[in-house]
């Protein structure tokens, strides 16, 4: 299994980089909160669809979302900033029908609203630092996450910024990413986020972390040291300084012909030393790898993104992962193409992911899954996919194989 999805790493690598010779970028979809702000519309920063990033969205989010448009400033000595407070509220409407083991609407299907809900505030909040800040709405799915982003100094084209950062659920890659391979858990073309990224099938890139994000970026790169702990709000862990995790992302984004393209690799390394709560202390591992490409374009009229990454998780005991407790290292490959069918309207999507969860000789858990994602406009997205799970393993989560469908109403108002 191993040798496979080194092969299938190798060969989707490839595929990108030749691809990307050939065709040409097309803009596309935002928070609201910041198309307030900076007078834009989504089509200015999102590729095909939100959240997807383009390279002028990266540029603004690398900025730390203090690009201002025709928006009311208060201006002075020391402040610039907007005259609103800027803000919006994402919902997520589901219905499920699952037809494998997990029992999810196995019968009628489970509609799930709301699925999400949240309120995200951000923008400018002053000449060189904005903030994101993203409150659960629901009692069901109650979670905040927030980062605060200052830029402190530029030599030549590269910027450096500082950023700490909490959230419980988004992962230490929530201080700062760029690309869309799902290396950060909302960062991410399609709603099966399992499903095509190995940062989110071995669950790197997701949990709770709290942490300072140190950046170096420029319009052809970034990179990313960030000290942090897996923990957040009162489940934050009390951390010797000297006893933090290490987390290290850095992606070469330059175009390639006309194709705006990304090439990374992600490393989680370090054991965080904490209190355990009874006056000793505990090692968390946080040991871990991931490296990812993508190239956005077009093929004649038509939008394509294509996003690929291979990962492995180590194994021990006391990972902050469950997927990686077992007694090998878990492995897995994800690829993902996205074609716009109707530019800035209708795509289709299909992508396929290998995990090997290490668990024993038979720990293939595989899937496969195909959709379609509609613009109602660029704020209201609908999307209908279908998974069909496969392979002889049981994956670290305890799910069996399984097939479903979905359907969901996105929309940011």
């Amino acid at each position: 299994m191993t040798n496979r999805l080194t092969m299938l790493h190798g060969y989707a690598m490839g595929m990108l980089i030749l691809i990307g010779s050939l065709v040409l970028p097309q803009p596309a979809d935002a928070v609201p909160a910041f198309a307030r702000q900076t007078s834009m519309p989504c089509t200015a920063c999102h590729f095909q669809h939100f959240p997807t990033l383009n390279s002028f969205g990266r540029s603004f989010r690398a900025g730390g979302y203090t690009l201002t448009g025709g928006q009311g400033m208060i201006e002075g000595d020391d402040i610039s900033l907007p005259l609103m407070l800027n803000a919006s509220v994402i919902t997520k409407l589901r219905y499920v029908k699952s037809n494998g083991n997990t029992n999810v609407g196995s019968d009628y299907g489970v509609i799930e609203w709301p699925d999400e809900a949240a309120l995200l505030v951000g923008g400018k909040l002053a000449k060189d630092a904005g903030f994101l800040m993203e409150l659960g709405l629901t009692d069901a799915n109650s979670f905040l996450s927030t980062k605060v982003h200052f830029n402190v100094g530029k030599a030549g084209g590269t910027q450096f910024s500082v950023i700490p950062f909490s959230t419980d659920g988004l992962g230490s890659a929530y201080g700062f990413e760029l690309l869309n391979t799902g290396a950060q858990r909302s960062q991410r073309p399609i709603e099966d986020r399992t499903g095509f990224s190995a940062a989110q099938a071995l669950g790197l890139g997701s949990g709770e972390a709290t942490g300072i994000a140190l950046v170096a970026s420029s319009h052809n790169f970034f990179i990313n040291y960030t000290p942090w702990v897996p923990g957040w709000e009162e489940n934050n862990v009390e951390v010797k300084p000297s006893g933090l995790a290490h987390y290290l992302r850095a992606a070469y984004t330059p175009f390639i012909g006309s194709w705006d393209t990304g090439f990374g690799f992600q490393l989680w390394s370090g054991d965080a030393e904490v209190a355990d709560g009874a006056g000793g202390e505990t090692l968390i591992a946080t040991d871990g790898w991931v490296v990812d490409g993508q190239i956005q374009g077009s093929v004649g009229s038509m939008p394509l993104g294509i996003y690929a990454s291979f990962g492995s998780c180590s194994a021990d005991e006391s990972h902050f992962l469950e997927g990686c407790t077992n007694t090998d290292d878990g492995e897995a490959f994800g690829i993902l193409a996205q074609l716009g069918i109707l530019p800035n309207k209708a795509n289709v999507f299909a992508a396929y992911r290998a995990l090997d969860d290490g668990s024993d000789e038979d720990s293939e858990f595989n899937s496969t899954t195909v959709g379609i994602n509609y613009l109602f406009s660029q704020n209201i997205r609908f999307e209908l996919f279908y998974v069909k799970e496969s392979g002889d393993g049981v994956d670290a989560r305890d799910n069996d194989r399984d097939s479903k469908w979905l359907f969901q109403l996105f929309a940011g108002y």
